[in-house]
């Protein structure tokens, strides 16, 4: 009986009897935090992948060929997700009913546990979604020249600069007044209630010049006698205006000059312009207009002026409406 009471006294060895208990599920618990540690770290690289993979494959949509789209999102998942065919990866593309339309991308692979295959977990799931979307961008303008006065000579042009630098004349107008009358020149074409929309096709940013020539003539003519005749003067051609002029520097050597050029992305000429419907201007040194800046693509109709330096009310008036289209080629990610 003394020897029986002993043992039920006796803890030696109790602790390894906890711990073998425990044993199994410390382990599961530091396999969770293992696996879980290596499936973020793949669950990002896989982000990564399929970031990739839908911004790549969208930016050639165009409305109808979500082939070629899955063909090229499946192309850049082989090239950025290792042992893709082979590792049990799927995939699927699809297009929201959004507008614009958003490509959708969901990949899912499994990941092969190490410390949880204790609790008889063998691999776990990793999954990632990502969406991309074209971009809103302006792919014409239709102008409604609304008035053209003055006694100057001026020829307004909207010059457009394609994605690879080149510069290209869109629209121009060009306004002869050898009468020096206000509002008796002739505008070439015509002013009228009529809308002239143009192409802005690919392209980076665009620009109004306006060549002012005081007398009323052309450039390379001179007024005689309210008549346009050829002339070979330097004073009827246009004064070079040299680069880091101060505001007012500038502005002094275009008053005194009987033909000049003025840009409306220069933040010396910036005051010309009249925008959103304003009565006049302000002469102030301001920052360059961006014309994109200025096209809209709520489908609202602006109304801008420019001042062709005679005065503070807008010579040139005309109103401005953006047609948009999305444009696949800038693509950005949505999720």
């Amino acid at each position: 009986m003394r020897n029986f009471k002993q043992f039920l006294k006796d803890k030696r060895g109790a602790t390894a009897m906890t711990f073998g208990l425990l044993l199994v599920p410390l382990l599961g618990i530091t396999g969770l935090a293992v696996d879980y540690t290596r499936a973020s770290s793949q669950r990002a690289e896989l982000q990564n992948a399929a970031d990739a993979a839908v911004l790549w494959g969208a930016s050639t949509y165009k409305g109808n060929n979500l082939d070629d789209v899955k063909s090229r999102i499946q192309k850049s998942l082989r090239a950025n997700v290792p042992d893709f065919d082979s590792s049990g990866a799927t995939y699927n593309v699809t297009v929201t009913n959004d507008v614009p339309a958003r490509i959708k991308l969901s990949v899912a692979r499994p990941m092969q546990t190490t410390f949880m295959q204790v609790l008889n977990l063998n691999s776990m799931d990793i999954g990632t979604t990502s969406i991309a979307s074209g971009a809103l961008t302006p792919v014409d303008a239709t102008f409604t020249i609304t008035k053209v006065k003055g006694t100057y000579y001026k020829r307004i042009s909207v010059m457009v600069v394609r994605e690879n630098g080149a510069e290209e004349e869109v629209a121009a107008l060009e306004y002869t007044n050898a009468s020096q009358t206000d509002g008796k020149g002739t505008s070439i074409p015509p002013v009228d209630a009529q809308s002239r929309t143009f192409s802005l096709g690919k392209f980076k940013t665009f620009y109004f010049t306006m060549v002012v020539k005081k007398d009323g003539c052309p450039v390379g003519k001179k007024n005689v006698s309210k008549t346009c005749r050829t002339s070979t003067s330097s004073n009827d051609q246009i004064t070079p205006t040299p680069d880091n002029l101060t505001f007012q520097q500038e502005k002094t050597l275009k008053d005194n000059a009987n033909a000049f050029l003025v840009r409306s992305d220069r933040a010396n000429d910036a005051w010309r312009l009249a925008l959103d419907g304003a009565q006049s201007t302000t002469e102030r040194e301001g920052k360059p207009v961006i014309m994109n800046d200025l096209m809209s693509c709520d489908g609202s109709t602006r109304r801008h002026g420019w001042e062709d330096g005679g005065g503070g009310t807008p010579d040139f008036e005309y109103t401005l409406k953006t047609g948009c289209a999305f444009d696949y080629s800038k693509i950005r990610l949505t999720q």
